[in-house]
């Protein structure tokens, strides 16, 4: 179904949910809008950015496309992209910053029980060709992928040609994803998928833990999977990965609230007297094991409320209070005066799972002098229905036939008189409203005769319920002819 989209943000081992307010390492507030024309979404994610960085995000169209995150004055560090959305669907998506020689990955999930191919993984990493060390294309690496469903990691490794043989004669060979602590260095223990020989008793294709750089150092903590595509001279692996996150070893440093693992794709050759030596490998990147992703269905019109407006003067700014129920960020957020002027919106929280108060910058040159007659917030979360919140605010002049001639005192505390005067006998209407345009009371609705008239406004409502102190408005209408004056209350 076309509209909406539910956004999916899930981490590691048992599927544990992580709110969009989580503190991960990167790309933390994911949020979307609803699906725009052209069956495309807004995509809004908060995420490291600044010279030197390459920001991207992932999505699934005839293998994984990646498209530039640009830099959008939304939250402190928003990078925004527009990607095509989910329509019939779930979608999946992903992101790859690349910062100070660090590569940072979170892979385009994979569909449980996919079989996938090896252009179904992400792309790590590159590799140049001819930079093995022992002159056999088999052992040269020049990429590596990897990707995940629910279940199993994979990675597909890529070499020069020639097949990936496990054995010539009395010399053998590996193939391998490591595994280790991101950030970690050299540490004293790594994991690897190994595709490598059958020696009885000694080595065999599978998941290991490595305590050193023998074979008697590997210990075997699961099953792999090795399937050839020739075609592309690709190998891919896969395990479960609850044989990893069960791993004592692992559980003391991999955080599933933030759920990462460094990786990168080796080749080995192993002789007799030589032992395991390394051929080649492929540049390493940290691996953040979470899924990103949009369901499609309805779309829901955002609602508006509480539009908050400053009294004239320096230091004054308008807030509104955005409420979605499909979790939708909105692509329009703006504040317009008399339809002429137009000031951005910004969220002063970035979970629209609830409530999100947008705010105008403060000083701006319609809120400092007050000379302006009608403000409206205006919003929309997929470019053709828009939402609006509007608030007259300052006089609309009258004529002599009727209009306030004063709110005295104002600003006031426990009573404002307002003086009026009419040409002629008509019926009156003189009613308060709060600044987001709700009405409170209405001393006069009725007609009058012609001259001067006062009416009194204790602060309260038609109930007689205390009003709290804050901006009001005094709405005058007589004679065909309407004016708006603002008063003040204190407490």
């Amino acid at each position: 179904m076309k509209g909406g989209r539910t956004l999916l943000l899930i981490g590691l081992g048992c599927l544990a949910s992580a709110g969009p307010a989580a503190a991960y390492t990167h790309w933390n507030d994911i949020r979307a809008s609803a699906l725009l024309p052209g069956d495309v979404v807004t995509l809004r994610t908060e995420g490291a950015h600044g010279p030197g960085a390459s920001n991207t995000v992932l999505f699934r169209h005839e293998g994984i496309v990646e498209a530039p995150l640009s830099p959008v004055d939304d939250g402190p560090s928003t990078l925004e992209a527009t990607v095509p959305g989910p329509v019939d669907e779930r979608r999946p998506y992903g992101f790859r910053l690349l910062a100070n020689g660090t590569l940072d990955l979170l892979a385009v999930q994979l569909a449980e029980n996919a079989s996938p191919a090896p252009a179904d993984l992400t792309r790590l990493a590159e590799d140049p060709v001819g930079d093995e060390s022992f002159g056999r294309p088999h052992l040269d690496l020049v990429e590596c992928r990897v990707g995940r469903d629910g279940q199993r990691l994979y990675a597909a490794l890529r070499n020069a040609g020639g097949g990936f043989p496990v054995s010539q004669g009395l010399t053998f060979f590996s193939y391998l994803l490591g595994i280790k602590e991101p950030g970690a260095g050299d540490p004293d223990t790594l994991f690897a998928l190994i595709q490598t020989v059958t020696a009885s008793g000694i080595i065999e294709p599978g998941l290991y833990q490595i305590n050193g750089e023998g074979l008697s150092d590997l210990v075997k903590i699961g099953e792999i999977t090795a399937t050839e595509f020739p075609g592309d001279n690709c190998l891919l692996l896969s395990c479960q990965l609850a044989d990893l996150t069960a791993n004592p070893v692992f559980q003391s440093w991999f955080d599933p609230g933030d759920p990462r693992i460094e990786v990168a794709g080796f080749s080995q050759k192993i002789t007799l007297f030589g032992g395991a030596q390394e051929a080649d490998r492929t540049p390493g990147g940290i691996w953040h094991l979470r899924e990103v992703a949009l369901d499609p269905g309805p779309n829901h019109a955002p609602e508006l409320a509480d539009l908050t407006l400053p009294e004239p003067g320096a230091g004054g700014f308008v807030t509104v209070v955005y409420s979605d129920a499909d979790a939708h960020c909105p692509v329009i957020s703006e504040l317009v005066f008399d339809e002429a002027e137009v000031y951005p919106l910004r969220p002063q929280s970035l979970d629209y799972g609830a409530p999100v108060v947008y705010g105008s910058d403060s000083d701006l040159p319609p809120l400092v002098s007050g000379g302006w007659t009608r403000v409206v917030a205006r919003f929309s979360d997929d470019l053709v229905h828009v939402v609006e919140l509007a608030a007259t605010i300052a006089g609309v002049t009258g004529a002599e036939e009727g209009r306030t001639v004063g709110a005295v005192p104002n600003p006031f505390r426990d009573r404002v008189e307002l003086a009026f005067s009419l040409a002629r006998e008509g019926r009156v209407q003189l009613a308060i409203f709060d600044a987001s345009g709700r009405l409170i009371a209405a001393p006069v609705e009725t007609a009058l005769p012609p001259g001067r008239h006062v009416r009194r406004w204790d602060g309260r409502d038609g109930a007689g319920r205390s009003q709290p102190p804050g901006v009001y408005f005094c709405r005058l209408r007589a004679a065909g002819l309407e004016r708006v004056d603002r008063l003040t209350l204190l407490r």
